[in-house]
């Protein structure tokens, strides 16, 4: 039960994953966010814009993998550090929150110990550098977010808005995950 619960909610995150993006970017912009928080969600772009593949292995369209989860882990620990802000984040998006929620549930679920390598991801969020711009300088400067905006938006245009016959027979082999994971364990 947990695979197939756990292939639903990658299947699900995977054709989301434009309006989870524009949701991170609200989150980035958003001056109410703690600073550290703005610099991990600009950073969490940052790496479904450079299509760095946290998860070894996964090709093709799984690759995507990698990114619903950690969008989703972002969320959560911005959660925890702005409780009131995320908040009223959930209450003008509810529909994209509440599938995050859910999904990580799932996902944490078939996952268990191996999260771990997808946290150690995240704890590099902030670090992250793409095309000469980094997370801090994407959640400090007005021109480095104007560029991850307008990046973010090309990219949803031109190769986040998936296909949902090609993501069904991605997430068959959903179940592979788990044992690139464990590489990098």
């Amino acid at each position: 039960m947990t695979l197939e619960r756990f292939s639903a909610a990658l299947r699900d995150g995977m054709l989301s994953l434009p309006q989870d993006c524009k949701a991170m970017l609200r989150l980035a912009e958003d001056p109410d966010v703690d600073d550290a928080s703005r610099v991990l969600a600009c950073g969490a772009l940052l790496h479904v814009l450079s299509g760095t593949n946290a998860i070894p292995g996964a090709k093709g369209m799984l690759a995507f993998a990698d990114d619903v989860i950690v969008l989703r882990l972002v969320v959560d620990r911005i959660a925890k550090s702005s409780p009131d802000v995320v908040k009223a984040h959930r209450e003008d998006d509810p529909e994209t929150y509440e599938a995050m929620d859910e999904q990580l549930e799932a996902i944490r679920g078939h996952l268990g110990e191996l999260m771990v390598v997808l946290d150690r991801a995240v704890d590099q969020m902030p670090k992250l550098q793409y095309e000469g711009h980094d997370a801090s300088g994407c959640a400090h400067d007005e021109e480095s977010i104007t560029w991850l905006y307008d990046s973010v938006q090309e990219a949803i245009v031109e190769r986040l808005e998936l296909k949902e016959e090609a993501v069904a027979r991605a997430v068959k082999t959903a179940g592979e995950l788990r044992s690139y994971l464990k590489q990098r364990l």
